[in-house]
């Protein structure tokens, strides 16, 4: 008789069915009789017969001896009705266990860039008035939320509406937020200040390659003006385009609240807006996770934090568009 396990758990074409094909046999044995099973069930006696057929071709041996007082079982019946209890009971409890995790498991993917205004303090309204979630984030430019979102990992995801999401996510904007133009503290930008497209056209930039939205934003724009694009170092990381900027090597491009913290302690960094150049961040919502209540009461904290960082005034350049 195959391994009852593998019939249970592995047989590609059964599932459930193959559970469920187990649980009507150990109620025929039960009962005693396949035409009584077939009445509490309320299955036809055809269908149930060819059903046991199904399982005794599974595990490669009769289950059943028919007689005219009923059915009674055969040496390999015995061993699957003892056997089979503890299973299914086994198999029970993991469903439970799957069903408590997926209605209390959130998984989440953010920029770097809105690691202090937003994920940070999410977690912590998360721990304070959602203790019950538990919250995995992922986080990354872009091109890694984008393929998050793709494979599937992702129940939400923040990411620039100008990266193109895949269809199985519904997309809000959730806010506005100017780019600046970052130099080390001998460039003596000021946020008071704003910088012009020449005044970028000018500048030697630290910028990831063009697969990166900012990146393609700030090349295009150049372009269109008639100014050149210089892309001296490309820096695939947040933190090394940081580095490169404040040893002086040259500009980057960023969103106020990537560098913010840095700006705001008066480190080796200066800042000021770019007039013509904003991004525009999505919520991308798991359309089938959107009606899930861990995705409805983390969403709902997330835009409640975005408004919050912004009202508050912290959050400069930025405009909200949740309501």
């Amino acid at each position: 008789m195959r391994d009852l396990t593998v019939i249970l758990f592995v047989n590609n074409k059964g599932g459930d069915m193959d559970a469920r094909r187990i649980e009507i046999f150990l109620r025929i044995a039960e009962l005693g009789s396949i035409n009584k099973a077939a009445t509490e069930l309320r299955i036809s006696q055809p269908s149930l017969s060819r059903l046991l057929a199904h399982l005794e071709e599974e595990v490669g041996a009769p289950l059943l001896v028919r007689t005219r007082q009923g059915v009674s079982l055969t040496d390999a019946g015995e061993i699957l009705v003892e056997r089979a209890q503890p299973l299914l009971r086994q198999l029970q409890m993991i469903r439970e266990e799957i069903g408590t995790r997926a209605s209390s498991h959130f998984n989440l993917a953010m920029p770097f860039s809105l690691q202090r205004f937003v994920t940070a303090p999410l977690a912590e309204a998360i721990l304070r008035e959602a203790p019950q979630t538990t919250l995995r984030v992922y986080e990354g430019i872009n091109n890694s939320i984008r393929i998050w979102m793709e494979r599937g990992l992702v129940d939400a995801a923040v990411m620039v509406s100008t990266e193109r999401a895949p269809d199985t996510f519904a997309a809000t904007p959730l806010l506005h937020e100017g780019l600046m133009l970052v130099g080390d503290r001998k460039a003596e930008l000021r946020l008071d200040a704003p910088a012009s497209l020449s005044h970028l056209g000018a500048a030697q930039l630290i910028l990831p390659g063009r697969s990166n939205v900012i990146s393609a934003q700030v090349e295009n724009a150049l372009r269109r003006s008639g100014l050149p694009y210089q892309n001296r170092f490309e820096a695939e990381s947040l933190s090394l385009c940081l580095e490169f900027t404040r040893r002086g090597l040259g500009y980057m491009v960023m969103p106020y609240s990537a560098m913010h913290h840095q700006l705001e302690i008066g480190g080796d960094l200066s800042a000021a807006p770019i007039r013509t150049l904003s991004v525009t961040w999505q919520l991308h919502v798991n359309r089938a996770r959107r009606n899930a209540m861990p995705t409805r009461s983390v969403i709902a904290m997330l835009a409640k934090q975005v408004k919050n960082a912004i009202s508050e005034g912290g959050w400069r350049f930025a405009e909200v568009f949740v309501k």
